[in-house]
């Protein structure tokens, strides 16, 4: 929030018209020694103060002054009366012009609090929009993406089967020859447990085994990974996935949760 975006909290805050929460952030930022919001804050209680003065007192007529003296002079038990006299508000451009100021800074005031619950109710609104466009924006890219692999003649798909840990669970990999890309989605995996990970893996033909990339799974079991494939690697016979800590590690250490032969590249 801009300096300028906090006046009108300024004037709420000289009101304490604010709740704590706002209070205490209007506070804290005053203490950082802000010298445009010190300034505002001082404005908005001069005009308070100058508010509060505003109705000019009214004197009271000669004759009020004259039964007092005669109901001092009277002797005891006598009744006094003060009968009332009806009397016209002095007139003049002062009074007119403070009156309305007051009325006008009242009103203001007024509107002005629910006016500030309302938009930060729509600013809340706002946002939740916007995450909720972003999400689908991610979701329509992934669904594009996943209609390009499987349209592409230069895309093998390789299948992984849950190994003895975990049984049930799969996973499919897309291998895009012509960008060097495999996209792997896997389901039925069960957390890998706290502070570990799930670690996707290159096995050559002569049994090196080099790290692809780490994920981790939903609530439902799935999750997915796209891992770059080192051009230099040369051929690549299976595909592993095992836990390990988090972060990953160079050389497999977990148990192995899912395994998959890979095929080996078309003749030229």
């Amino acid at each position: 929030m801009t300096c300028a975006e906090r006046r009108d909290d300024l004037l709420l805050y000289a009101l304490d018209g604010l709740d704590e929460g706002d209070r205490r952030e209007i506070r804290a930022h005053l203490q950082s020694g802000c010298p445009e919001c010190a300034g505002a804050l001082a404005e908005a209680e001069g005009v308070l103060a100058h508010l509060a003065l505003s109705a000019a007192p009214s004197a009271p007529p000669a004759s009020v002054k004259e039964r007092l003296m005669k109901a001092v002079a009277a002797p005891a038990g006598t009744p006094v009366r003060f009968p009332v006299e009806r009397t016209r508000p002095a007139a003049g451009w002062g009074r007119a012009i403070g009156a309305a100021g007051l009325a006008a800074a009242v009103t203001a005031i007024a509107l002005l609090v629910p006016a500030r619950r309302e938009r930060g109710r729509l600013e809340g609104e706002l946002a939740l929009q916007a995450s909720r466009i972003r999400e689908l924006e991610t979701g329509a890219q992934a669904a594009s993406e996943m209609i390009r692999l499987l349209r592409s003649p230069r895309v093998e798909i390789v299948s992984l089967e849950g190994q003895a840990s975990q049984p049930e669970a799969a996973a499919r990999i897309f291998w895009d020859r012509s960008r060097g890309t495999w996209r792997l989605f896997a389901s039925n995996l069960r957390s890998p447990g706290a502070g570990k990970t799930y670690e996707l893996w290159f096995i050559t033909a002569d049994q090196r085994k080099v790290r692809a990339g780490t994920f981790d799974v939903d609530a439902s079991g799935e999750g997915t990974l796209e891992a770059a494939v080192p051009p230099e690697l040369g051929a690549i016979a299976l595909a592993a996935v095992t836990d390990e800590p988090a972060g990953g590690v160079d050389q497999p250490t977990g148990s192995i949760h899912l395994l998959g032969k890979l095929p080996p590249p078309a003749s030229s």
